[in-house]
């Protein structure tokens, strides 16, 4: 989320300072990361259910690091909004993962698991534009948007771990110890 966080808040900057798009122009940047985030977000569900969550991970912050690498780096404006576009593609599937993976480690903490993630996810929103912020004081802008690409890189690289198998506890349903067999099942 902190990724989405600088999207929201420097995306129309991005455009305004480093390539000199008028306001209106620069206001697309935006909207094009909005628009193919939505999109996005409509249709993650129908692709995880068919490839799983670490497909929609893995490859979806490899877009998304793709498409702020072409805003940041492209000399024009055109090139730049395709790249905000795929950026917002990219993760539209990502946070969705995260907090399904959150509310599967554990059935009985499911809506603890998920309200950290969550908190940390808007804590990430908050920080990220005050993180580029102070940078572009070292920077410019569109070398300071590569942070959130590096971000972008972590995830992809870290996406095995919402594999189910993969987490401790995860997978079969663990049976709380008890002298008889659970509800359901027979000694036969």
């Amino acid at each position: 989320m902190l990724c989405e966080g600088v999207a929201n808040d420097w995306s129309v900057l991005h455009l305004e300072d480093v390539l000199g798009a008028p306001a209106a122009t620069a206001a697309f940047a935006y909207g094009a990361f909005a628009t193919a985030m939505t999109v996005g977000r409509l249709l993650t569900d129908r692709v995880a259910a068919r490839t799983g969550p670490v497909f929609v991970v893995r490859y979806g912050a490899a877009a998304a690091g793709a498409g702020l690498t072409v805003a940041a780096l492209s000399p024009w404006v055109v090139p730049a909004l395709v790249g905000w576009a795929v950026f917002g593609l990219g993760l539209s599937g990502c946070v969705p993962q995260f907090f399904s993976a959150a509310g599967r480690t554990d059935a009985d903490a499911a809506g603890a698991h998920v309200s950290r993630v969550a908190g940390l996810g808007y804590l990430g929103m908050l920080a990220g534009p005050a993180v580029i912020g102070p940078l572009t004081h070292l920077v410019p802008l569109n070398l300071a948007l590569l942070l959130p690409v590096a971000l972008c890189v972590v995830a992809a690289a870290a996406a095995g771990v919402l594999r189910p198998d993969a987490r401790p506890g995860a997978g079969a349903a663990v049976r709380p110890a008890s002298d008889g067999p659970a509800v359901g099942t027979s000694t036969a």
